[in-house]
Parts: C-alpha cells; structure tokens; sequence
C-alpha cells in the first residue's frame, strides 16, 4: 500500500493582510465575513512568480523530507485550477525544473477537490502487484491572485496563494491508503470559476473587459452544501475501510469556511483538537489548502506515525474527495 513518506509546503513572500483588505473595502461587513470563514492573512504572488513554481517549491521541500531525489520518482500528479499554462500542463514544467526525468506527469482540475483526487490517483498508481510505479509526488498548488479583480469585494478577500506537496512510496506492508470516495454534481459548474481563456471564451479584449479572466462568483451554492454532504461521504469512505469516526485521529477539509468544519465536528461530538485548520495564517489556498494544512499539523507533531488521518475536499463545479488513511 501506498505510504506518504514526506510532506513540504511554500508560500510566496508577498503578506496581504486583513487590515489591508479593510482600508480597501471598508471594515463593515469585511469584518462578519472573516469571522465566519476564519481567514487572518493571505499571500500573494509576484509577478514573475506562478503556480509551478510554487508547486516547485513545496515539492523540493516534500523530496528532501522523504529523503527521495527527483530521479527516484516515478509518477508526478500536479493538482492545480490556476495551472501555469492553458497547455502544457504544469507537470511538465514541474518534472522538468525538478529534474525528475524517469517521472511521468500529468495535472488535474477539479477545482480545489484536486490534491485529494490527485491522491486517490497516485494510491490507485502504487498499488496492485503489476504496477510499475513505487514513488509518486503529489502536489496541490494555487496562484489565484493572478485572476482576482482587485475591485471585486466578494472574491479579493478571499484567496490566496501557495502550495503543498507529498511523497508517496509503495510499502507493501505498510496499510498507509486505506479508503475513498469521490462526488461530483456538474449543476454548479457555472457558479463560481474563471470563464475566459479556454475555447469557449478564447482570451481576448473583449474577454478581459467583461471580466472573464478573473474568478468570479456568480452564484451562491447552497449555504450548508459541504455540512450537508461532507458527512456522508465520510461515513462512506469509513464504512469501506471498516473505521467509525472515533477512530479517525485527524480529520483536515477544505479551508474555505471555519464554521463549516466547527459545526461538522460538533455534529460528530468530536474536539477540534482532532482537526487542523490553517485559513487563519494563509487565507485560502485552493488546490494547495489541504496538502499545507497536512504539512502543518505534520510539522506541530498534531500528526504521528500510525494515526489515521481523513483527507475531506470540496471544489466549484462542484466535486468533492475524501480519502482515509494511516500515516
């Protein structure tokens, strides 16, 4: 079984702060809205800086964690909805500044579920007696900065950048991946994304004007959708890796909404010592919010050898992931 062997992040160096976001805005409502998503900070960045150099960054960090070289790897699985590039994927240029030559490579995009899909991709990789692949790098990574409308209170508060990364390495004896389940519900696609710059709306003057290369939100999902549906999908991911939520030593979500994962483990009667949350150093990060939050709680010692440890995501269009695991 698939075995995380190692966890790195990065944040750019830019620090935009809530009291910026204030005299931009105005502090009413800024100041209801930050308390109830629990964000504090956010970093964006440069401008010479982009999601695979984030990507490289944290992927550096999660290699010399593992005490894995770049040539050792075998699968690279980006997870990213601000790729780099509309084509080529960011796992090109990321394997490539890696140096990780024997490694194949590939994104994924389903929006901010990705790092925890991309997951569910490299266990499947890694495990099974014909598989040709015995370490994969995992990545979630985020530049949404670089699509946010700087007069747009709604969505410039909210994001920032970063990103996380893991190692995986095949250890048949080891139980490591345990369990998952993936959702989606393609009714949402059109609530909450960056519409232009893909052959629909090709990028161009018009494009930009009517503000089709920022994200936008366009709808409000349902206020309770990931109270209503993060739940049951991890009872799902449990019952198949015959687990009850008391046994589960960690739980981390997506980190767009603090009351959301407050409310979700009172509803389990569950402490939130036994869940990590990061949205009040960094904002929210995306693709890139779970793998840091898991670095973070790894690099506390929240996290030890042997706990098992529920990875919850949720992303526009909308899709959703959760996969157990022992670390």
């Amino acid at each position: 079984m698939p075995k995380i062997i190692g966890t790195g992040m990065h944040l750019p160096e830019k620090l935009v702060t809530n009291e910026e976001m204030y005299e931009r805005f105005g502090r009413d409502p800024l100041t209801k809205v930050f308390s109830r998503i629990g964000h504090g900070a956010r970093y964006h960045s440069s401008k010479d800086e982009h999601a695979g150099d984030h990507a490289v960054k944290a992927a550096k960090k999660a290699l010399e964690a593992a005490g894995v070289t770049a040539e050792q790897v075998d699968l690279i699985i980006v997870s990213t909805d601000t790729p780099a590039f509309l084509s080529p994927a960011t796992a090109a240029f990321v394997q490539h500044t890696l140096g990780a030559v024997k490694a194949a490579a590939f994104d994924v995009n389903c929006a901010c579920a990705g790092f925890v899909t991309a997951m569910d991709i490299a266990g499947k990789y890694l495990t099974g007696p014909d598989s040709q692949y015995n370490t994969a790098l995992v990545i979630g990574t985020y530049a949404m900065s670089k699509f946010l409308d700087p007069k747009d209170p709604n969505a410039y508060p909210l994001f920032g950048d970063g990103g996380g990364a893991v190692v995986l390495k095949r250890e048949d004896a080891a139980r490591g991946y345990l369990a998952s389940t993936l959702l989606a519900d393609g009714q949402y696609w059109d609530y909450m994304g960056i519409y232009g710059g893909g052959s629909a709306a090709p990028a161009s003057a018009e494009v930009v004007s009517e503000g089709k290369q920022c994200v936008r939100l366009l709808k409000k999902f349902p206020p309770t959708l990931n109270f209503d549906l993060w739940p049951p999908m991890i009872e799902k991911t449990l019952e198949k890796a015959k687990l009850k939520v008391e046994d589960i030593d960690m739980f981390i979500f997506t980190q767009i909404r603090k009351v959301t994962i407050v409310d979700v483990m009172k509803k389990y009667g569950l402490p939130m010592e036994k869940t990590h949350t990061i949205m009040e150093k960094w904002g929210y990060t995306g693709s890139a919010c779970i793998p840091m939050a898991l670095h973070d709680a790894v690099s506390q010692g929240r996290i030890k050898r042997g706990d098992k440890v529920v990875l919850c995501a949720s992303g526009g269009g909308f899709a959703m992931a959760c996969i157990a695991l022992e670390y």
